[in-house]
């Protein structure tokens, strides 16, 4: 008998972080018959909890296949395909709300045993959860997240628009991520009083996430930058500054590269394993080690066009068309589809 695919749409009400834009990115580049379901509205973290586990199963038709493919999933529906982003609640729970943490881990131990089939977006991902999940090879399969239009290096015009915008008025170093303890604001603030960049600024573009333990630093002038936004962001920045603790990708680096930014990342995690080719790695616990970086790429301009090729090269090889080729074939060889 032939399935469609019904896609866990719940992630369409969230703010759109990493996660997010891998759901939306690759479930419109489908080319399977396939159908969303989603909440009527949007739903706080225990509403849409008991929607997915209580409504969506019984939403679900016969002959439909269910993908979840934003870190949760219906616990009841064994015809389903479940993408995890990492295992950063089973590695450092103390990053997350406890609440939050506690219900996760519980949840991927049962879908773990549960689903066709487990995606994830790294190597590295696929090592952590195999480890915390025990879950076989041929059941978790990798499938890089990507990068499309619109980031890609914008004109100067455009570059100059959002400066004026978000009151940027110096030449610029840029993070854009949530705030949350991972991505390790107090070492990037004493890199950068270290570096003493005078002639530059650093500017954080993020928002806090509810489900994440507050940041140790105070971290001010933060702003949320919209889609329309970021990819002139990144494109005028002298360089993207991302010396995370822990990722599963690491997806603003890739859409930071794809902007022609040179790219200061930290060799850690599925960050040296994707883009260790491409950018230039930093101990992320050695802020001396990450303001030389950053002092290196203003003064090497070798270095930095460098860094800008490497970056344009790796960001025409990983594209969300090719992820979701590759998650469809994954779909169709569970053999539940």
């Amino acid at each position: 008998m032939d399935f469609t695919l019904a896609v866990n749409a719940r992630f369409r009400f969230r703010r759109t972080s990493g996660v997010e834009r891998y759901a939306h990115e690759i479930s419109a580049r489908l080319k399977m018959p396939k159908r969303f379901i989603a909440p009527s509205r949007p739903l706080g973290q225990a509403a849409g909890h008991l929607w997915e586990q209580f409504v969506l199963p019984v939403l679900l038709h016969k002959t439909e296949m269910l993908w979840s493919p934003a870190n949760a999933g219906a616990w009841m529906v064994q015809r389903q395909a479940v993408t995890i982003h990492d295992a950063s609640v089973f590695d450092h729970p103390e990053w997350f709300r406890s609440h939050f943490a506690a219900w996760t881990r519980l949840s991927w131990r049962i879908l773990a045993k549960r689903a066709k089939a487990i995606l994830t977006v790294s190597e590295f991902s696929k090592h952590r959860l195999k480890r915390h999940l025990g879950i076989s090879d041929g059941k978790i399969c990798v499938v890089h997240n990507g990068v499309a239009k619109p980031f890609e290096p914008q004109p100067q015009k455009r570059i100059q628009a959002v400066k004026e915008k978000y009151g940027i008025k110096k030449a610029y170093f840029l993070f854009v991520g949530t705030l949350e303890p991972r991505k390790n604001f107090s070492t990037l603030l004493q890199a950068w009083q270290t570096a003493n960049l005078r002639a530059h600024e650093l500017f954080i573009a993020g928002a806090e996430g509810k489900v994440f333990a507050p940041v140790t630093v105070r971290v001010s002038n933060t702003t949320f930058i919209p889609d329309e936004d970021l990819p002139a962001l990144y494109s005028g920045a002298a360089a993207f500054v991302f010396p995370s603790l822990y990722e599963g990708f690491g997806l603003p680096v890739l859409e930071a590269m794809a902007c022609g930014a040179p790219v200061v990342t930290s060799n850690t995690t599925a960050l040296a394993e994707l883009f260790g080719d491409s950018a230039l790695l930093v101990a992320p616990d050695k802020p001396e080690e990450i303001a030389q970086a950053m002092q290196t790429i203003l003064e090497d301009n070798s270095l930095a066009g460098s860094l800008r090729e490497r970056g344009l090269k790796k960001a025409g090889e990983l594209t969300w068309e090719t992820s979701a080729m590759k998650t469809e074939e994954i779909l169709k060889s569970t053999g539940a589809y």
